[in-house]
């Protein structure tokens, strides 16, 4: 490999095994584009006998290394893309779903959320959620992502400081356990406008319809949820809104598993009490309940 020509023709050959070749073919070029530090536009402008140095060589190498092995892209890059922010990403945090981005436009488009001012990220993993609603919410005056995994905090805590650095935003990484929380009933004064979470949810026996390059590679702890209790943390959320943290009339917003989706509104109404919260089942792109809304309402 000493071209960007030979360099296509060796990822397509590496890459096919695991992706369509038109995938590959676009991966390829993202790796073209991280390695030379240039635009598509810039990319395809370059003639394909275009010499790569050594240095180029050696780094894609062990890019087309770590693919071939069914490590994501978005690890191998360091980063991925959400809700139009360029986030860090590594081995020890959850990537990003386009699903996930569904729920921030279902939060922003929310007329109420305009003006929340305190909101609660459970279980934040690289700190997209928080990310995303403190850049885009104007009123925002405090933003805590609680998160309790050792490998994931230090990745939210340089997304959150590269907020802080380009908008002047800032969210608190509290590194904490949801359940331990619970036992400590210290519920927040004011109360919070606004909690969000997108919790482990699978059951441990949808594994074997995941993929190898999620199953081996993305965290267990942000991706299944107890085999006991495939809803606990929801339940645990619903808890949270019963002991106060959330002011009359705010806003509870989850992602869940389309397969517990009842269940899970009726877990957390059972909790809460069913005259005091109006929810609703919300659909994804694709069809499928994918997220719970939920409105605090304790005085009717």
């Amino acid at each position: 490999m000493d071209t960007i020509r030979s360099f296509e023709q060796e990822a397509l050959e590496c890459l096919t095994a695991l992706y369509e070749s038109s995938e590959a073919r676009e991966i390829a070029r993202q790796l073209l584009e991280e390695v030379r530090s240039c635009t598509r536009t810039q990319l395809l402008l370059l003639s394909k006998d275009t010499l790569l140095s050594p240095a180029e060589c050696a780094r894609l190498e062990r890019m087309l290394h770590d693919l071939s092995a069914g490590t994501p892209l978005q690890y191998v890059l360091g980063y991925a893309y959400f809700a139009g922010h360029r986030l860090t990403v590594a081995p020890g945090v959850l990537i990003p779903r386009p699903e996930t981005e569904e729920l921030i436009e279902l939060i922003l488009q929310h007329p109420e959320s305009r003006s929340s001012q305190r909101l609660l990220d459970v279980g934040t993993g690289s700190g997209c959620i928080a990310y995303a609603l403190t850049a885009a919410l104007p009123e925002v005056s405090q933003s805590v992502a609680l998160e309790v995994s050792s490998e994931a905090a230090p990745i939210a805590e340089a997304n959150f400081e590269a907020l802080r650095k380009a908008t002047g935003r800032e969210v608190y990484l509290w590194k904490h356990d949801l359940f331990a929380l619970l036992e400590e009933h210290t519920p927040p004064t004011p109360p919070l406008d606004l909690i969000v979470s997108n919790p482990p949810y699978i059951h441990p026996e949808e594994a074997e319809e995941m993929t190898p390059q999620v199953l081996l590679h993305e965290p267990h702890l942000a991706l299944f949820a107890p085999e006991a209790s495939p809803i606990a943390y929801y339940i645990a959320l619903a808890e949270l809104v019963a002991q106060g943290y959330l002011r009359s009339g705010g806003n509870l917003w989850v992602e869940l598993n389309p397969l517990y989706a009842t269940a899970t509104e009726e877990a957390m109404l059972e909790r809460i009490g069913r005259r005091h919260a109006k929810t609703e089942l919300i659909h994804d792109l694709s069809g499928k309940v994918r997220f719970l809304h939920l409105t605090y309402c304790p005085a009717e």
